[in-house]
């Protein structure tokens, strides 16, 4: 279920909903296939959908000064797309959200939001609170960005995203550390 894996994730209580809740909570979402690759959502569009992702993992990107792709965040399973800025304000998005691998991924509208809100009225304020979790999640990493040098924040990101490490390009980790592929290649060959 849905509800239950996205709790998980967050470390809330499972408790937080019964059954019947959570399987009201599934129906309200659309079970998508999305092949490696794909965009969700391109900068500067407004995004039409919030996407959780079931099993899979996306990369938040955008192009830097230097027009090189540079990798802010990835979601992992059993979270919420980043993109879903843009479509809680509707507004248009400030970078792109692609596919790493093949994934499955769930989504829901506008309206089917308002919807679920209405039939599970508990949701909305689990979801701030997710928001608040997730806002405090960026803050963190600009933080640690700054404490600890890329060594140390790749010791982090193996702990955080364990096996799911292994599916992400080395560039592209390379990318959200801010270091060279050279420089992620030489980190690697000291910690392994």
């Amino acid at each position: 279920m849905l509800l239950e894996k996205l709790l998980k994730e967050f470390n809330f209580s499972t408790n937080t909903f019964n059954l019947e809740e959570s399987k009201l909570f599934d129906q309200y979402f659309e079970r998508i296939l999305v092949s490696k690759g794909t965009f969700l959502i391109k900068e500067g569009e407004t995004e039409r959908y919030s996407y959780f992702v079931f099993d899979g993992i996306l990369r938040c990107w955008l192009l830097n000064h230097k027009g090189e792709e540079q990798i802010f965040w990835f979601c992992k399973e059993g979270t919420f797309s980043m993109s879903n800025i843009s479509f809680t304000l509707q507004t248009r998005s400030a970078f792109n959200v692609q596919t790493v691998v093949d994934s499955v991924i769930y989504r829901i509208g506008k309206k089917q939001v308002n919807e679920l809100y209405t039939a599970i009225p508990k949701v909305k304020t689990v979801f701030e609170d997710l928001n608040a979790i997730l806002l405090n999640k960026l803050l963190e990493r600009n933080i640690d960005l700054i404490k600890y040098s890329p060594e140390q924040y790749y010791l982090q990101m193996i702990e955080e995203y364990g096996i799911t490490l292994n599916y992400i390009p080395l560039k592209d980790i390379a990318s959200f550390l801010g270091i060279t592929p050279q420089a992620l290649s030489r980190i690697r060959k000291r910690i392994f």
